[in-house]
């Protein structure tokens, strides 16, 4: 337990933002299984995944790295998909 006034603080917004943080993360990995789960991706559901992911990376909840691995990875997807269509 802490001792401290700052310290209590601390524990107080280090375990609320560590629920915010795990909710997000949690809405990032439902977007990415719903891209997943779909034939045919389309170019909006791409946009917004990018945009989770760049946000994400800005505030550290994942790595740079990651999320533009993810990136590239899913634009593949989606213009093999409509490839397949086309």
């Amino acid at each position: 337990m802490p001792q401290h006034q700052g310290a209590v603080r601390r524990v107080r917004l280090s375990e609320k933002r560590r629920t915010v943080n795990k909710g997000k993360k949690v809405e990032l990995r439902k977007m990415l299984k719903e891209f997943e789960a779909t034939d045919t991706k389309t170019l909006e559901q791409l946009k917004g995944l990018q945009s989770k992911l760049d946000r994400l990376a800005a505030k550290g909840l994942v790595h740079k790295n990651y999320a533009a691995n993810k990136k590239g990875k899913l634009a593949k997807a989606v213009t093999r998909s409509q490839v397949k269509v086309a």
